[in-house]
């Protein structure tokens, strides 16, 4: 008999982007194995979730109330009373409210209380100085309190350690893809635009992204090859500050495409200049198709793949050294081929969808056999 069937697995996010953010996308992962392992999953959410639309899909059943950031009192009481009406084994959270909050209504009861962030978003950040401080007094205060938190980069794992969470307690969770789903996608009908070589980026535009680090490289790299074609596809706030370089050709922008990865698949390098932490789940896309990526040297990238083996990383925000970087791979097919397929290789090892569930239920299993 599954050891999940008859269990009880509550979630609780405080995330209110009208995106799914990796910890959810990861979860919903993890939900539908709970599910077809015969357990009891529910949702608690702020209002209008992205999350909630599609957990309900998959059979997840959501709080009839949702979290209020506005009123932490009655939420935190309203948690409390759920958690003792419905007896989950494990509550599991995500974004600063629901931690704290979760961590307040559990104390003394018989649950075990789990957490997950990604790498830029913990110590939690407030609106000023003041409330920064709050929020990290509050956060650290209830830290104790979690028994497991799964942190997607090893500098993430250093800093809860720092923080005075045991070392076993936690769980390094690095990003992951559903290979099947990015080999499918990949396949979709993509027309290039024209040019040799092709370059680019291809996801989200956030101003993150840093990508008019790689708009500023484009002279270094035409000076070499003049009809290179520098290519970046996607939609977000960035969009209106790369308009100029798109009316002056010396980017191709090509606003929302139908997937990504047939973008990722037709170029000859991904380039991801990020300026911030953490790991684009299009770069991980780009090396489950096997590309060459060159990609900025920062926590959440450069603790996920090797240097110069898998992928060339660069120094944030310089551009002439992504331009040279970028040249020399363009210079080395058969070099820069190898390493796009080592970088998949350890996708398939290590950064699969389906590992990432696996490490979960492991988790989660370990954590239900210890409330006896």
């Amino acid at each position: 008999m599954s050891p999940f069937r008859h269990s009880t697995f509550l979630f609780v996010t405080s995330r209110s982007s009208d995106t799914l953010g990796r910890v959810e996308r990861r979860w919903l992962r993890v939900m539908a194995a709970l599910l077809e392992r015969g357990a009891t999953v529910m949702l608690i959410c702020t209002p209008k979730a992205a999350l909630e639309d599609p957990a309900r899909a998959l059979g997840v059943t959501i709080a009839p109330y949702r979290l209020d950031k506005l009123n932490l009192v009655r939420t935190r009481s309203r948690l409390r009373k759920y958690l003792k009406r419905y007896r989950p084994v494990v509550a599991h959270s995500t974004g600063y409210e629901a931690d704290v909050l979760l961590r307040w209504a559990a104390k003394n009861l018989p649950v075990k209380v789990a957490a997950s962030a990604v790498c830029g978003s913990w110590p939690p950040q407030g609106v000023g100085s003041f409330g920064t401080w709050v929020r990290r007094r509050l956060d650290r205060d209830s830290l104790p309190r979690v028994d497991v938190f799964f942190a997607d980069c090893s500098d993430l794992v250093e800093r809860l350690v720092d923080a005075r969470l045991p070392r076993d307690r936690i769980v390094l969770d690095p990003p992951g893809v559903s290979l099947s789903r990015v080999i499918r996608e990949a396949a979709a009908p993509f027309e290039p635009p024209l040019g040799h070589p092709l370059i680019g980026y291809a996801g989200a535009l956030e101003h993150s992204r840093g990508l008019l680090v790689l708009v500023a490289a484009v002279p270094a790299l035409r000076a070499v090859y003049p009809d290179i074609t520098v290519v970046v596809a996607g939609e977000g706030p960035a969009r209106a500050r790369l308009l100029p370089a798109f009316s002056d050709g010396r980017i191709e922008l090509l606003g929302r495409v139908e997937s990504v990865p047939a973008v990722l698949a037709a170029l000859d390098i991904c380039v991801f200049p990020v300026a911030d932490e953490g790991t684009p789940t299009s770069l991980l896309e780009a090396a489950a198709l096997g590309k060459p990526i060159v990609a900025s040297a920062v926590h959440g990238i450069a603790d996920v793949f090797d240097d110069s083996d898998e992928i060339a990383l660069v120094t944030p925000g310089e551009a002439s050294t992504l331009a040279e970087t970028i040249l020399h791979l363009l210079g080395d097919p058969s070099g820069s081929a190898a390493m796009g397929e080592r970088a998949r290789l350890r996708v398939v090892d290590q950064y699969s969808s389906t590992a990432a569930v696996e490490r979960h239920l492991a988790v989660y299993r370990k954590l239900a056999a210890s409330l006896g």
